[in-house]
């Protein structure tokens, strides 16, 4: 299967990229998983530590209301009763290992039997997976192909996971990390706050930023300056609106300079609401906008392909 036509696996590496922009983008990316496997069904599961909704400081991890009490150590926050789950960790449903069996018993007690799966994350507040199972007639034809996927795209995995879920709680991984992620993705993207201030670009962004035609030269700051004043305006009310929740997604359309083509930009809220409100109510409401635009056609191209 997979191992005989490797050339799939690009297929699902693609939607990697595509899913690390919002948690929306994970259906697409486990429809094709199940494309490329087939009779094999993948799911996201969670398993909520039941945290208590409290105020928080900097990025502690807040107490556990109704369970065992945590203690702290070099590596955060360890719960006795529940061992850490490793990010990135694989397991089997004929594994014997212990931290693997741990993770195949947690997610199969929350959804029924697993045959194998990946960890995305890990925290005091929560534990997500990737899961697979296949029927138990084809299970022994499909589980090689299986670990082979997750093995050769498990890092991927757990970046675009946490990249799509997590910014805006304290969670956010690190703007080298979110960038890094976002770089194989031809399509340029941006991570803005309501002050369109660049908090993550990456290098197809880069690239279009010093388009003179759209953009002006940034010299001292990460602050995004547009070269047709009314974009800027256009731009700056689109992300106020969406940050102020009255709706979730926007396009827009900027003009640029010297009858430009027009470079068309969809912007959504950033990070997923129901991880940040994990942490506090408060924090279901997100700083923060994702742009991702849409590079104008080339003129010539695009004659020649009428022609």
């Amino acid at each position: 299967m997979l191992l005989q036509f490797p050339g799939r696996l690009d297929l699902v590496r693609e939607r990697v990229g595509h899913a690390s922009l919002c948690p929306s983008s994970w259906s697409p990316l486990l429809g094709v998983i199940e494309k490329v496997l087939p009779g094999v069904e993948t799911r996201l599961r969670r398993i909520d530590r039941d945290v208590a909704r409290r105020s928080f400081k900097v990025h502690r991890a807040l107490s556990v209301a109704n369970r065992t009490r945590l203690r702290y150590s070099d590596s955060g926050w360890q719960d006795d009763c529940y061992p850490s789950l490793e990010p990135g960790t694989i397991f089997r449903f004929d594994d014997p290992d212990g931290a693997a069996q741990q993770a195949q018993q947690e997610f199969s007690a929350e959804g029924g039997p697993i045959d194998a799966g990946l960890i995305l994350h890990d925290c005091a507040q929560q534990s997500w997976s990737l899961t697979m199972t296949a029927p138990r007639e084809r299970r022994d034809a499909v589980l090689p192909a299986v670990l082979t996927l997750l093995r050769r795209l498990a890092g991927d995995l757990v970046d675009a996971f946490v990249v799509s879920h997590a910014i805006g709680s304290p969670d956010q991984p690190s703007r080298d990390r979110i960038e890094s992620t976002w770089d194989p993705l031809c399509t340029p993207v941006l991570l803005l706050d309501r002050e369109l201030v660049i908090s993550a670009a990456n290098a197809a962004a880069e690239d279009l930023l010093r388009e003179a035609r759209y953009f002006r030269p940034r010299f001292f700051d990460d602050h995004l300056a547009l070269a047709n004043r009314n974009d800027g305006q256009l731009l700056e009310a689109t992300v106020n609106r969406l940050l102020a929740g009255r709706r979730a997604s926007a396009r827009v359309s900027l003009e640029g300079l010297r009858r430009s083509a027009p470079l068309s930009a969809t912007l959504r809220r950033a990070g997923s609401p129901d991880w940040r409100r994990q942490f506090t109510p408060e924090l279901a409401e997100t700083a923060h906008v994702l742009a991702v635009f849409r590079l104008p056609e080339d003129p010539a191209v695009a004659a020649s392909a009428q022609g």
